[in-house]
């Protein structure tokens, strides 16, 4: 199992050339994407040959992880392509602007919910931020969680028990006052959880928590770089 951080800046990219969420899950020539925030669509097509692309997981619906969404329903209809999206139900607006298309086949999730993708198990679990949000837990050959935006919960200690590495939104500087996890979060769970690989990611585009977790076994995610699970 392999993933790709595709971007991994939120609420908006780093000047220059910073995009804001989203992530490529390869398993056994199977393919998953977690999120598509801004900018995140032309680093797919670097990656992969998007008529590979099938499965679409969606944390949340807020702008930094949805947004290039949109501009992505151009290509699909230029391909004639379709793609399952999975995301939690949401009676607004916006879900309606984003997901209703006829390239995108729409799979209603919860914590109850669970996905076969190909070679890859779907799970999801309730999180804790301004609007609805779900991690996924992906077993394949390995298994991953992705924490989407949350703050800490025990249901982020259940993806943890579950995974071999948790690609979390843990990058916030100590104090940070929004509904993330800091890097504090971040060394609580690395000192918990030993043997469970931690990629921080969601990171702020004036900071960079490298220099917090220096002396950590944390991963400070990089962008347009491929991690093994």
């Amino acid at each position: 199992m392999k993933l790709t951080v595709l971007g991994k800046y939120g609420p908006y990219g780093k000047a220059g050339d910073g995009c804001s969420s989203g992530y490529l899950v390869e398993n056994s020539g199977d393919y998953l994407v977690l999120d598509m925030g801004c900018g995140t669509l032309s680093r797919l097509c670097g990656e992969v040959d998007i008529n590979k692309i099938k499965h679409i997981f969606i944390s949340h619906l807020h702008y930094d992880h949805t947004s290039d969404l949109l501009v992505f329903r151009y290509l699909l209809e230029e391909l004639n392509h379709t793609v399952n999206i999975y995301t939690h139900k949401e009676d607004s607006d916006w879900y309606n602007i984003l997901f209703t298309h006829p390239n995108f086949n729409v799979i209603d999730i919860d914590e109850n919910t669970e996905i076969t993708a190909n070679s890859m198990k779907l799970t999801f679990l309730p999180m804790k931020h301004t609007v609805t949000d779900y991690a996924v837990i992906i077993k394949g050959d390995k298994t991953l969680c992705y924490t989407g935006d949350t703050l800490f919960n025990n249901n982020v200690i259940k993806c943890f028990e579950k995974s071999d590495c948790v690609l979390a939104d843990c990058s916030k500087p100590s104090g940070f006052n929004a509904p993330h996890m800091t890097v504090d979060d971040a060394k609580y769970l690395a000192e918990k959880f030993p043997n469970t690989k931690i990629i921080a990611t969601h990171q702020s585009a004036d900071y960079n928590p490298k220099i917090d977790l220096a002396d950590t076994s944390i991963i400070s995610a990089e962008e347009k770089v491929t991690y093994e699970i």
